[in-house]
């Protein structure tokens, strides 16, 4: 049935957002329209970047889109948003369903990433 698509985070300047999910997450650019839609991917996740406008919701509506991605090593990536400058919502909080840390795009749209946990 289905066999692909994307989460769609809706950003406010896409020159920002692409540096972030590059740069700072060290995914890859897979289309770029200028300012009116791009994606980014990684291990087989995709994320599109759409701008605002005036049927979409605001970005960093509270609610409005939380994207988890899966790393394999959760205290390497924590390191790694704490060197970019990142803040941090929290601290790792591990469980039966593996590790978590949340966090936020430049946009105030909450991510978080996933460490699987190890059976």
């Amino acid at each position: 049935m289905v066999t692909g698509g994307n989460a769609t985070v809706f950003i406010s300047k896409m020159d920002e957002s692409l540096k972030f999910y590059t740069e700072v997450l060290g995914m890859n650019v897979t289309s770029h329209y200028g300012d009116d839609w791009a994606t980014v991917a990684a291990g087989g996740f995709e994320i599109g970047l759409h701008p605002k406008g005036e049927k979409q919701p605001a970005p960093g509506t509270r609610g409005a889109t939380m994207v988890g991605l899966m790393v394999d090593d959760i205290q390497a990536a924590q390191a790694r948003l704490q060197q970019a400058g990142v803040t941090l919502a929290g601290e790792i909080q591990a469980g039966d369903g593996g590790s978590f840390l949340h966090f936020h795009d430049p946009d105030g749209n909450e991510l978080y990433l996933w460490q699987m946990p190890k059976w």
